[in-house]
C-alpha cells in the first residue's frame, strides 16, 4: 500500500515549445514592473506594481489554464495565441505609464487578450459552452472596460478603477461554479512553474544591469555570486517539493474542488511570489553597483520585503495544496521576520551582507520545510500501511 501511495501519476500532456515561446513575453512584463519600482521607489510605485501585476497575472494564468485543456498545434489556435502575445507585449511596453499616457493602450491591449482568451475558452467546451462562457466573460470583459476607462481619467478615480478591475477577478474566483471546468493537473502545474522560472530570470537581468560597464573586482564578483545564490534559494523554496505537492493535491482532489484549489494556489498565492521576485530584482540592481556601500532605504526594503513576501507566498501556496502544517507556518513566519530584519544590514552596514543574510535565511527555511514535508510523508505512509 505504501508503494501505491507514492507511485507517480500517469504522465499527461506536457508543456509544448510553443507555450514556452509564449511565456517569453512575461520576461518583459517582469522587467518593466521592476523598472517601475526602480524609478519610483516608494509606496506609490509599489502599489502601482501590485495592481498592474494582479490584473496581468489573472489573464496570464487564464491562458495557462486554457492551454492545459486545448492543444496548440493547430494553425488557427497558434494565430490566436500570437495575437494574445501581441496584446501582452503592448501591456508590458505600456506598463511604466499605465497610470498615465499609456493607460488607454494598456486597456485596449487587455481587451484583446480577454477576447482571444474567450475564443480559446469556447473551443474548450464543444458541448454546452454557453453556460461556462456566461460565467467567465462578463467579469473579464468588465475588467477590460474598467481599465480602458481608467486610461481616460487621472487621480483617485484611476486608482479606484484599477482596483475594481482586480476585484472582479477575485469575485469570479470566489463565487464562480467550478464543477464543469476541466484541468490537466500535471500540465497546469508545470506551466506555472515555467512562468516562475521565467520571472526568476529577471533577477539575473538585474545582476547584469547592476554591473553595467564596471570592471569586475572581488566585491562585485562575490555580489554577483550571492545574487545567483539568492535566485537559487527562491527557486529551491518552490521546486524542492511545493510544485510536486501541488500536482499530487490536484490529482487526488474531488473534481468539484480542483479548480478552487488551483485558483487559491496559482491565482492568489502566485501574486506574492511574483511580486517578491520583482521587488528583489529592483533591489539587486543597486547591490551590484556598490556591493560594499550601504543601500538606500528603498532598495534595502525591496530586498528584505521582497524576500518576506515571497516566503509568505510560498506558505500560502503550501496551505492551498494542503502541504503546510504548523511547523511550516511557524518556520515561514520566523523566516519572514528574519528577512525584514536584514533591512538594518543593508542600510547600516552594506549591500553584500544583507544579500548573504537573505541567502542563509531562505536556504534554512527550505531545509526546514523539506524536512517537515518528508516527516509528514513518512507518517502518512505508516498510517496507510497500518490501515
Amino acid at each position: 500500500m505504501m508503494q501505491a501511495k507514492l507511485a507517480p501519476t500517469p504522465a499527461g500532456p506536457r508543456v509544448t515549445t510553443f507555450e514556452l515561446f509564449f511565456d517569453l513575453v512575461f520576461v518583459l512584463t517582469i522587467t518593466r514592473l521592476t523598472g517601475v519600482l526602480h524609478h519610483e521607489p516608494d509606496v506609490v510605485g509599489l502599489l502601482t506594481t501590485l495592481l498592474i501585476l494582479a490584473n496581468i497575472w489573472w489573464m496570464y494564468s487564464g491562458y495557462g489554464w486554457v492551454t492545459s485543456n486545448v492543444g496548440t498545434s493547430s494553425l488557427w489556435r497558434r494565430l490566436l495565441l500570437f495575437t494574445a502575445m501581441g496584446g501582452f507585449l503592448v501591456m508590458a511596453i505600456a506598463t511604466p505609464n499605465a497610470f498615465g499616457a499609456d493607460g488607454v493602450a494598456f486597456g485596449l491591449a487587455y481587451l484583446v487578450v480577454v477576447v482571444v482568451h474567450l475564443g480559446l475558452f469556447a473551443s474548450t467546451f464543444p458541448q454546452g459552452a454557453a453556460r461556462e462562457l456566461l460565467q467567465v466573460a462578463p467579469y473579464n470583459l468588465a475588467s477590460a472596460v474598467l481599465l480602458i476607462i481608467a486610461g481616460f481619467v487621472e487621480g483617485p478615480a484611476d486608482w479606484w478603477l484599477w482596483t475594481a478591475a482586480a476585484a472582479l477577478h477575485v469575485v469570479l474566483l470566489e463565487f464562480g461554479r467550478y464543477r464543469s471546468f476541466p484541468l490537466s493537473q500535471a500540465h497546469f502545474v508545470e506551466r506555472n512553474g515555467i512562468v516562475l522560472i521565467v520571472a526568476l530570470g529577471e533577477s539575473m537581468v538585474a545582476l547584469g544591469i547592476g554591473v553595467g560597464e564596471n570592471a569586475l573586482n572581488p566585491p562585485i564578483f562575490l555580489a554577483a555570486l550571492m545574487g545567483l545564490a539568492l535566485a537559487a534559494a527562491l527557486w529551491t523554496l518552490y521546486f524542492l517539493d511545493a510544485d510536486a505537492a501541488a500536482e499530487r493535491r490536484l490529482a487526488s482532489a474531488p473534481g468539484e474542488s480542483v479548480l478552487r484549489i488551483a485558483g487559491l494556489a496559482f491565482s492568489y498565492a502566485f501574486v506574492p511570489l511574483l511580486a517578491g521576485i520583482v521587488m528583489i530584482a529592483a533591489g539587486l540592481t543597486e547591490v551590484l553597483e556598490h556591493p560594499l556601500a550601504p543601500l538606500s532605504a528603498a532598495n534595502a526594503a525591496f530586498l528584505a520585503g521582497g524576500a518576506a513576501v515571497y516566503v509568505l507566498g510560498i506558505a500560502a501556496f503550501r496551505q492551498a495544496v494542503a502541504a503546510a502544517g504548523v511547523v511550516v507556518w511557524l518556520a515561514s513566519a520566523a523566516a519572514a521576520a528574519a528577512c525584514l530584519a536584514t533591512l538594518w544590514l543593508g542600510t547600516a552596514v552594506a549591500a553584500l551582507p544583507q544579500v548573504v543574510a537573505l541567502v542563509v535565511v531562505l536556504f534554512a527555511l527550505a531545509a526546514v520545510t523539506h524536512t517537515a514535508r518528508r516527516r509528514d510523508d513518512r507518517v502518512s505512509a505508516t498510517v496507510d500501511a497500518v490501515a
